[in-house]
């Protein structure tokens, strides 16, 4: 073995990044010829790499004008999606609700007088908002201050009615505690999740310090983090556990001195409760004394209304779901659209029933695809690219909709999930596309252009690798490149 091949074999990462080049300098050159056969070339070798041995590649390009199929290879292959198959949880939301849908927050009492004393209960009634953070429950409880009340004699009920009772989707979930773990609920805050801040001490065997955002009593934490040597190597632990009734981070382990603050975000069980007890710490900061307890209930139809609160439009609940890949807020669509369709309450059930029924509104076969969730988090789900461009159609033709899908797709190494992929002169802005990410399993769905400036279509899933994901996205980046030049 001469130097130079035993230095490659050395650098596996090095080797990676050799092919791929070569593929693409071969491949950019064939297309000026040869058009889509190059794309085909560059397909044919890349199945043929080492680590994509055993790996299934489906693949469909399409113009998105005619409609015509450029190139597909295993198009009509059922596929695990991951996170592709948020773009049929968003078109359909976008098509079924409208981009200017908003869900609602109701406080209402049925106090019979609105004075400095409330002698009644405060209900909050919700409505699944995906969006709803600490500054709006915050602006809740402002609200209902300048009413003139201080003092509430009864109890704080959540209404959750709009929504099952099923908080996850599967044990998987259940059991798991990182925040695309996270529960799903009528009444929601921060996601369902919580953010643990660590900031290290500038001298190393001081403490770090570990808050909590938000601050609220429904968690409690534990353990502690010291301050290791700068440049040491860092082993935090950050676990949480669901005790008594009670959520519980507990964090260990150590950070380098002067490394700065990492922020860990961790799902959280038993939502409504974390909204009401946020909720009545909110209104004790605003003066507000709560003197019964934090309920589970019904809102009566009578109740009157004290303050509602909208969120913001369907439209940018999508773009967060898509650009930041967000599961809570895919679940959170699946059950609105059951209960907008089905009526209350809605289920996971009821809300994929509608997904398959846009998928085969959309042209694709019923026999191409199966929908467990919302988000993609089940390798139970499965769609083939054709139907995933079906639907990318379907949205990017609508009126309605075209322009607010189109700008929750993350943009090549500008945003989103793409923010670090695809960074250079020739992707860099020109590819729109939707993400996904699991054991084994890549995916990449969108639209770009080719090289006279016509919209392409695309769907790219790969299943059954065991080699690191950024391998296989260079091989996603490379079909993408010759699309771009063809």
């Amino acid at each position: 073995m001469n130097t130079t091949a035993r230095r490659l074999r050395c650098h596996p990462a090095l080797v990676a990044l050799l092919v791929v080049s070569a593929l693409c300098a071969q491949a950019l050159a064939d297309a000026e010829a040869d058009d889509y056969d190059a794309l085909a070339w560059v397909v044919d070798s890349g199945v043929r790499q080492p680590h994509l041995g055993g790996a299934t590649v489906a693949i469909v390009v399409e113009s998105l004008v005619s409609g015509e199929v450029l190139y597909e290879h295993n198009a009509d292959r059922p596929m695990i999606p991951a996170s592709n198959m948020k773009v049929v949880t968003g078109a359909a939301a976008l098509s079924v609700l409208g981009p200017d849908y908003r869900f609602e927050t109701v406080v209402s009492t049925d106090a019979t007088e609105i004075g400095p004393v409330l002698a009644g209960d405060l209900y909050v009634r919700g409505t699944g908002d995906p969006s709803l953070v600490s500054e709006e429950l915050w602006k809740l409880a402002e609200s209902i201050r300048v009413l003139g009340i201080e003092r509430i004699e009864g109890d704080l009920v959540l209404d959750t009615t709009h929504f099952d009772s099923a908080s996850t989707t599967s044990r998987v979930v259940a059991e798991g505690h990182r925040a695309y773990h996270a529960r799903t609920g009528a009444l929601s805050l921060n996601f369902n999740a919580i953010a643990v801040h660590t900031t290290p001490s500038e001298r190393p065997g001081v403490p770090a310090v570990v808050e909590l955002a938000p601050q609220t009593s429904f968690v409690e934490l534990r353990g502690g983090v010291s301050t290791g040597k700068s440049r040491s190597r860092s082993n935090l632990s950050v676990q949480r556990t669901f005790e008594g009734g009670r959520n519980v981070i507990t964090v260990s382990g150590s950070v380098p001195a002067g490394s700065g603050t990492r922020v860990h975000y961790r799902s959280l069980d038993d939502g409504p409760r974390y909204f009401g007890t946020a909720m009545r710490e909110f209104l004790k900061s605003a003066g507000v004394e709560l003197a019964g307890d934090v309920l589970m209930g019904t809102a009566p139809e009578d109740a009157r209304v004290l303050v509602a609160h909208e969120s913001k439009p369907l439209s940018l609940v999508v773009r967060d779901l898509n650009k930041f890949s967000n599961n809570f807020v895919a679940e959170q669509l699946v059950k609105a659209l059951s209960a907008h369709v089905d009526g209350a309450p809605g289920t996971t059930a009821g809300g994929v029933d509608i997904l398959s029924d846009h998928l085969r509104a959309a042209g694709a076969d019923s026999a191409s695809f199966h929908v467990a969730d919302g988000s993609g988090f089940s390798r139970d789900n499965r769609l083939t690219p054709r139907a995933i461009v079906a639907v990318l159609r379907g949205a990017l033709s609508e009126f309605a909709t075209s322009h607010e899908f189109a700008a929750s797709l993350s943009v090549s190494g500008t945003d989103g999930t793409l923010s670090s992929r695809m960074g250079y002169p020739q992707l860099e802005g020109a590819v729109r596309a939707k993400t996904g990410l699991l054991d084994g399993v890549t995916a990449i769905s969108g639209i770009t252009r080719n090289a006279s400036g016509e919209e392409i279509l695309f769907s790219i899933i790969i299943n059954g690798f065991d080699c690191e994901a950024w391998r296989v996205h260079d091989f996603e980046h490379s079909i993408l490149a010759v699309i771009g030049r063809s």
